[in-house]
């Protein structure tokens, strides 16, 4: 069941920061909000001052409004790049201070966790920041046991240093959020090559247990056959495992079966052809493996608690309160 309320996320960002690190944490969030069908997940964009700021490729960004440290039941996302610590003053140390007592998580990304060390509040704490200043970060903040690994979880904190670790730390909160089959479905939407990707144990290869490959190809497989659906038996046979432990890879793994997975699949491309085509819902449904649109808006009801035609009716997700600029 999803989480009531939805879970808030507001994004601070810093002058210098990276388009791709905020982009890394961001559109996960937004794929499993997509996917959900429902407002599980929502963020917004703030500046100190309410200002625009600049990332470091020089692109502007209009935020949604100021940063009101005072606002609790969110998680906060730190996002800082360059000149961090020219930003550094005792007015957004106290911000900072007080923020992280409200909040329900904090996550710094990039070089973020140079501002939380300065607030003193990971003193005690492990963390780590971009490579780049992993040397001068455990110099400057001796209190603060500084970890080389890819992104590092104490207390409430969450640190990693630039957009590939972001997007390992943002797919972990998601699993440990929303579940297993929702990281799983994010990190598909980012893996380019698969395969290479399994060597470098990124991508969905990142769910460690055994028989993630095997179910990573098997959702390949599954992806590229929306429109004819291919049986679990010969789904089994060309990832070479039997049908039995395919379906106990998917249900350890995934908490569900590869047939219900596979159904949620094409329920996601439907809703998808639904809210940028004019096809037909009849031409929907052959599109995504069902026999007919009554086929298919039964399945999409149960799944997304509306039917098909609501939900092509409604305002695009990505247009009602995740707007990055004008």
């Amino acid at each position: 069941m999803p989480p009531n309320p939805p879970q808030i996320f507001e994004f601070l960002l810093f002058d210098g920061f990276s388009n791709m690190v905020l982009a890394s944490a961001m559109e996960p969030l937004r794929d499993v909000r997509m996917n959900a069908g429902q407002d599980i997940a929502g963020w917004r964009v703030s500046t100190l001052d309410g200002a625009p700021v600049s990332s470091s490729s020089g692109l502007q960004i209009t935020p949604d409004g100021a940063f009101d440290a005072r606002q609790g039941n969110r998680t906060l996302v730190l996002v800082a790049g360059y000149r961090v610590r020219e930003q550094i003053t005792p007015a957004l140390l106290a911000k900072l201070r007080t923020a992280t007592r409200q909040a329900r998580l904090v996550l710094a990304l990039d070089t973020a966790a140079w501002l939380l060390a300065a607030a003193g509040v990971l003193d005690g704490h492990a963390a780590t920041i971009h490579w780049q200043e992993l040397e001068a970060f455990m110099e400057a903040f001796p209190k603060t046991e500084v970890s080389t690994a890819r992104f590092v979880r104490s207390g409430p904190f969450l640190t990693c240093g630039g957009a590939s670790t972001a997007l390992d730390m943002i797919l972990s909160l998601i699993q440990d959020l929303f579940g297993s089959a929702a990281a799983f479905g994010a990190s598909t939407m980012f893996v380019y090559n698969p395969s290479r990707q399994s060597e470098l144990n990124r991508g969905a290869a990142r769910l460690e247990q055994r028989g993630s490959r095997k179910i990573l190809q098997a959702a390949n497989l599954m992806a590229e056959n929306i429109e004819t659906p291919l049986s679990t038996a010969e789904l089994a046979k060309q990832v070479s495992l039997s049908e039995r432990t395919l379906a106990r890879a998917f249900q350890r793994e995934l908490g569900m079966t590869p047939g219900k997975y596979y159904k949620i699949l094409r329920l996601q491309h439907a809703r998808y052809l639904s809210d940028e085509t004019h096809l037909s819902l009849e031409q929907i449904a052959h599109r995504c493996g069902f026999s007919s649109a009554s086929s298919l808006g039964r399945s999409f009801s149960t799944l997304y608690g509306r039917t098909i035609r609501e939900a092509r009716g409604q305002e695009k997700p990505w247009a009602q309160s995740d707007r990055l600029n004008d």
